[in-house]
């Protein structure tokens, strides 16, 4: 199983395929365009947060701390130009804290090479395996029960999506120089990152609060169904949204669709998410959203779904 592929990113779409390499040119300029809104957005918020309402300034900052990490996401994938490294330059800065951009690509191409759900080889997953949760003493069971609800995912998810990054890094390539590299740079940067907005007029707790912790917890809210173990069918879902959150997530709600077609732009997921009519099949697999509001009524105290791996043998929870 592990290595395998769930979720059909190449292959059977020459069609859509096209579709999704298509390109205004070299460049996509809708992702240009949304990453230079970005960064006026952000600066203006900063130099004008003394005029604001502390609430208006969290706020904003939680929407564009969530809205950057869709665009690192998006960069990932290879936009908006065909130039890797000038790409990174645009979104590489750590505003987010949390991750180092350089492991954070590493790791989520990983993920969508892997057995998605795995814990053993998905990195971006949230399941254990059982041996893990028979290990598992009286604290670490309730966090990994409350991650599996939206308010515990909400609220946990900037800590354990942090610690899971680099437990990661520990357990398979703290050796390697790259990912040692990777760590060092991110700690510099992010000091430079806090000296430059402690001397804005920007407050640094509003920053923190609001772009690091609520940016995360946003990017948390996107991720919650996106992957459910099942057996023979489609582990990425589909949320239906509306055009907020389809501009803050750059259409990464439409989930499966990113899966079947990973380099597609995000302006095309919409597009191509009719096209391959995959909701069906999705369904029967991780699932269907009509909206964030249907996840919220559903599991905003109840859990999407077991901490444990239900394809490997179960243990008692």
């Amino acid at each position: 199983m592990a290595g395998t592929r769930h979720d059909a990113t190449a292959g059977g779409h020459p069609a859509d395929a096209r579709l999704a390499h298509r390109s205004f040119g070299v460049i996509d300029w809708p992702t240009l365009a949304a990453i230079l809104l970005f960064w006026i957005a952000l600066v203006a918020l900063g130099f004008g947060s003394a005029h604001l309402p502390a609430v208006v300034v969290v706020g904003a900052l939680v929407v564009l701390g969530g809205f950057y990490m869709s665009l690192q996401h998006e960069v990932i994938h290879g936009h908006p130009t065909r130039w890797r490294s000038f790409n990174r330059l645009l979104v590489g800065a750590p505003l987010g804290m949390i991750h180092p951009y350089a492991r954070y690509n590493s790791i989520h191409l990983a993920h969508h090479n892997s057995n998605l759900t795995d814990p053993v080889v998905d990195p971006e997953s949230f399941y254990v395996l059982p041996e893990t949760w028979a290990r598992a003493g009286r604290l670490q069971r309730p966090i990994l029960r409350a991650n599996r609800t939206l308010a515990g995912r909400l609220l946990l998810g900037p800590f354990l999506s942090a610690w899971y990054m680099l437990r990661w890094d520990l357990r398979l390539t703290w050796r390697n120089r790259d990912v040692q590299r990777a760590w060092f740079v991110h700690a510099a940067a992010s000091v430079l990152v806090l000296e430059v907005v402690f001397a804005s007029p920007l407050p640094l707790w509003m920053f923190v609060v609001g772009f690091v912790y609520g940016g995360a917890s946003m990017s948390a809210l996107r991720s919650f169904v996106e992957h459910r173990a099942v057996a023979s069918a489609q582990r990425s879902a589909i949320v239906y949204s509306n055009w907020f959150f389809g501009l803050l997530f750059l259409n990464n709600n439409l989930h499966n669709t990113h899966h079947e077609l990973p380099g597609a732009a995000w302006f095309h997921l919409p597009a191509l998410t009719r096209t391959l009519g995959a909701d069906e099949a999705v369904a029967a697999g991780a699932g269907v959203y009509p909206g964030y509001a249907a996840i919220v009524r559903r599991h905003l105290f109840r859990p999407f779904d077991q901490p444990v791996h239900p394809l490997t043998e179960s243990a008692s929870i």
